[in-house]
């Protein structure tokens, strides 16, 4: 039923659930050469062409034709010496159950390995988000820092001349120089943060160039289209996961039939040709071998049976933990965009706020400190909007990344030719959004 629902969830999705283009994240066709190039998906590729093999062995089978040749002599008392030989060529013959059990197990393994490299490239998408994620925030907070480090500078120079005047007192001075000296200090912070983020991207995708830009000041990030269910429906049925896992199980209940139906073994059938007495004499005949199964053959099918049913309780575990994750996902892009909504309301209060402050310092009706707070205050707001907004584009994004609408190599027929694919090197990302104002 579970399975059921998904695929109705799934035929019943809207036409929303396709990739669009976002100023704040990197073009679809670069992000997909640049996970199809990460070790987990080459790891992958060798895992597939692995299965293929093992999928020719199982089908070819593991029999082969045997020859025994032994060569001896005969003495004869009171007679010459002759020289004698015999050969046997035999070989063990499949039954046609177990031919067809092994092809099931070759194509089930392949299925599984086919369905981990497309969760390679998945899960190298989600890793690419993230990092991309982490950088743009360190990006916007070394920004932000860099901002109200100039205006600190500008306030301290405003305040120096205001005392060398009279105009202002002492300790105005040394409240500006402690907020440019801490201003500076977060800047430092936040450099180093953002270091860190880009080599953290670039060890990771050294292929995909950072854009050297700076993002949109003024983004609004994109809301979750659609029903809740329908996009938990869409991940659970595409989740590469499930069906790997899916397919393992298969191969495991296939393995167990397998074991079962080995307990009956298989004969060994062959040819016996023997030459006595130097060519005198000659024999030929038919050699019938049938192995006796005993208990060996009965616990190794127990055995196989338990990793069948262990297979089963698997793919539960993973339909549950994908369908709870997808769940959590979808509550977290909703939540996002009201956090990011909230943020931007306080934003848009605390540059009120700011305003009125310089405008009574100006007029005299207030003090430096009170200024200064609320310029902290601003640009503390600003950081906590922009932030807001990566983190529910991310968590949207996410969503869309679980859901294959977006960084899918396959939701696109133009993505399946690799060779339509452009090279990332030497590429500039574009400009994230426009520039035109900074």
């Amino acid at each position: 039923m579970k399975r059921l629902w998904c695929l109705l969830s799934l035929a019943c999705a809207p036409a929303w659930a396709v990739e669009a283009a976002d100023p704040m994240l990197p073009p679809a066709e670069l992000v997909l050469r640049a996970v199809s190039e990460v070790p987990e998906v080459r790891g992958a590729e060798a895992g597939l062409a692995r299965a293929d093999a093992q999928a020719r062995m199982r089908a070819s089978g593991s029999y082969e034709t045997q020859l025994t040749l032994i060569p001896q002599q005969r003495r004869v008392p009171g007679d010459r010496n002759y020289n004698e030989w015999e050969m046997d060529l035999t070989r063990s013959v499949r039954l046609p159950s177990k031919v067809r059990l092994d092809r099931e197990i070759g194509a089930s393994g392949q299925q599984a390995a086919q369905l981990g490299l497309e969760d390679a490239h998945h899960a190298a998408a989600r890793h690419l988000l993230a990092y991309w994620s982490d950088w743009q925030r360190a990006r916007v907070e070394r920004q932000q820092w860099e901002q109200l480090v100039a205006i600190a500078q500008r306030d301290r120079d405003a305040v120096a001349r205001r005392v060398e005047l009279g105009d202002a007192a002492v300790r105005d001075r040394l409240a500006v120089e402690a907020l440019l000296a801490q201003a500076q200090a977060a800047l430092a912070r936040a450099q180093s943060a953002q270091t860190q983020a880009e080599l953290a991207w670039n060890s990771s995708f050294t292929r995909l160039p950072l854009p050297q830009r700076e993002p949109l000041a003024d983004y609004t990030p994109p809301a979750l289209e659609g029903s809740d269910e329908g996009w938990v429906g869409q991940i659970v049925a595409r989740s590469h996961e499930i069906g790997a896992t899916a397919a393992l199980a298969r191969q495991k209940d296939a393995q167990a039939r397998r074991a079962r139906a080995d307990r009956l073994p298989d004969p060994t059938v062959g040819i016996r040709v023997l030459n006595d007495r130097n060519g005198r004499e000659r024999a030929y005949g038919l050699v019938v071998g049938i192995p006796l199964g005993g208990s060996y053959r009965r616990a190794e099918a127990a055995s196989t049976a338990a990793d069948a049913q262990l297979a089963e309780a698997e793919l539960s575990l993973v339909q549950r933990d994908i369908e709870r994750q997808a769940r959590s996902e979808v509550a977290a892009a909703r939540a996002q965009r009201e956090i990011w909504q909230r943020q931007r309301e306080a934003r848009d209060a605390a540059r009120e706020h700011a305003g009125k402050a310089a405008r009574a310092y100006a007029l005299g009706e207030s003090g430096m400190a009170e200024l200064l707070a609320a310029r902290r205050i601003e640009q503390e707001a600003v950081l906590a909007e922009r932030q807001a907004a990566i983190d529910a584009l991310e968590a949207v994004a996410r969503v869309q990344v679980d859901a294959h609408a977006r960084w899918h190599r396959h939701d696109d027929a133009d993505d399946a030719a690799a060779g339509d694919t452009p090279s990332a090197a030497g590429i500039r990302l574009p400009a994230l959004g426009n520039q035109a104002g900074r």
